[in-house]
C-alpha cells in the first residue's frame, strides 16, 4: 500500500488496538475474528460499545464482536465474506439480520483514505483556524461536517478559504478520536472550484506536523467527497462497518 512515509505502522498500530488484535497480524491477509474489547487508545465512537465492527484492509478482513456474536462470526459470517466482496448488498442484508436479534443494527459502511503524498504549497490561501476558534463557527448551521462538537472527541483543528468579503467558501476539520488518528471532515459551498481539495490537503499537512495521521472517510456512494480526497493526495485505504442500538 503506498501511504506517507511512517504512517502505515502508526495506522497498524491504532487497528491493533480497536480491534482487540496484533499488529503483526496484518503482515497476513487471512480473514481474523477477535472478541471486541475496550482498550485504552482505542477510537473512540457516539456509540460507546463496540458490539460488532469489520474492517477491510490491505486485503485482510477482520471482524470483532460481542462474544454472543463469536461462534455465528467465526462459522458462518468469516467463512462467507470476503475481504474483497465485504461490503456487497446480500452480506449487508445478512450481517444486519443478525444484528437485529440483538437489538442493534447496521449504523455506517464506509471507505476511508489516508496520505500518498503532502503538499503545504497547495494550500497557500488557506487561513488555519487554532482549537480556541473552532467554537466560534458553531453558529454557522451549514457546517455539519468539518466541526461536530461531539462530547466523545474533539475538535482539533480546521482550515478555511474565504472570499475577499470574508464568506466562507470551503472549510475543513480535523477531530481526535484517537490520540494516533484524527478524522477530516469538509464542508464546501462552491463547487468546481478547488476549494475543497485545498482546505484537506493543507489541513493533512497540519496534522501530520502535528504527529498524528489524517484520514478521511465518506460513503461509498458519496462519489464527489471520493474526488476531493482523491484530489487532495489521499488514497483509498480501508473500509470500516460500526454498529449502533436500535431504536426501538
Amino acid at each position: 500500500m503506498k501511504i506517507y512515509h511512517g504512517m502505515q505502522a502508526i495506522v497498524e498500530e491504532q487497528f491493533a488496538l480497536d480491534y482487540n488484535c496484533q499488529k503483526n497480524d496484518f503482515e497476513n491477509k487471512e480473514t481474523l475474528v477477535t472478541i471486541a474489547k475496550k482498550q485504552l487508545g482505542q477510537r473512540r465512537f457516539e456509540e460507546t460499545e463496540n458490539f460488532f465492527s469489520i474492517l477491510i484492509y490491505n486485503g485482510k478482513l477482520v471482524i470483532t464482536a460481542n462474544e454472543a456474536l463469536e461462534s455465528w462470526c467465526r462459522e458462518i459470517l468469516a467463512k462467507k465474506m470476503t475481504a474483497e466482496w465485504g461490503f456487497e448488498a446480500q452480506t449487508l442484508i445478512m450481517i444486519n439480520e443478525k444484528l437485529r436479534e440483538f437489538g442493534y443494527q447496521i449504523d455506517e459502511a464506509h471507505v476511508y483514505f489516508l496520505p500518498f503524498a503532502l503538499n503545504a504549497e497547495k494550500g497557500r490561501q488557506v487561513e488555519i483556524i487554532p482549537k480556541e476558534d473552532i467554537p466560534s463557527y458553531e453558529n454557522d448551521k451549514r457546517i455539519e461536517e468539518a466541526f461536530e462538537y461531539e462530547a466523545c472527541k474533539d475538535d482539533e483543528i480546521g482550515t478555511v478559504i474565504r472570499n475577499e468579503s470574508g464568506e466562507i467558501l470551503a472549510v475543513a476539520g480535523a477531530s481526535s478520536n484517537s490520540d494516533k488518528m484524527w478524522e477530516i471532515g469538509i464542508d464546501s459551498f462552491e463547487t468546481g472550484k478547488g476549494y475543497a481539495s485545498k482546505v484537506v490537503s493543507r489541513l493533512a499537512f497540519e496534522v501530520w506536523k502535528l504527529g498524528r495521521v489524517p484520514y478521511y472517510g465518506t460513503a461509498l456512494s458519496h462519489l464527489a467527497s471520493q474526488n476531493v480526497a482523491l484530489r487532495s493526495g489521499f488514497l483509498p485505504a480501508f473500509c470500516e462497518l460500526r454498529t449502533i442500538k436500535t431504536n426501538c
